[in-house]
């Protein structure tokens, strides 16, 4: 199996824009009935998709040419005006499709990501995961994450 990434251009919009649909209703279906699952082909989904294309780090993973997950991850350089002048990596999204799952595609999505931020000299790289999803939280430790913060919310 020839699994390659890429980085996604706007001419991949709607692939990227798919990938988004997919992982929120992943989500909706799990752990979050409130997801609105029409949002990434809005006006906004559309408006944040070609964001991350243009300006965060978008990468598409292909078999033999056919789109089979993504990723989206961002650099925030340090704030002068921040207690502490790091630069921060964030993994936003990651998605597979459920037939290559546990083929080794999110880690390459993963490794391609990784090799980014440390050729920005990222300090640190974090991602956010709902504490329910234990696929995701396997991953991201198979990956080498520890856990680091935790939020707790109450629904009113």
């Amino acid at each position: 199996m020839d699994i390659t990434i890429r980085q996604a251009t706007i001419e991949d919009l709607k692939t990227v824009q798919e990938f988004g649909y997919k992982l929120l209703k992943y989500e909706h279906d799990n752990w979050d009935p409130a997801l609105d699952l029409d949002w990434p082909f809005s006006e906004g989904g559309e408006a944040n998709y070609t964001k991350a294309i243009n300006e965060r780090y978008t990468l598409l993973a292909e078999l033999d040419g056919k789109p089979v997950g993504f990723l989206i991850g961002s650099i925030r350089l340090p704030d002068p005006k921040a207690p502490r002048q790091i630069t921060a990596a964030q993994l936003d999204n990651i998605f597979v499709d459920d037939e290559m799952r546990g083929q080794g595609v999110g880690e390459k999505l993963f490794n391609e990501f990784k090799e980014y931020c440390l050729s920005k000299k990222a300090d640190t790289l974090s991602v956010a995961v709902t504490y329910q999803n234990e696929i995701a939280t396997k991953f991201y430790e198979k990956v080498g994450f520890l856990p680091s913060r935790m939020i707790l919310k109450q629904e009113l």
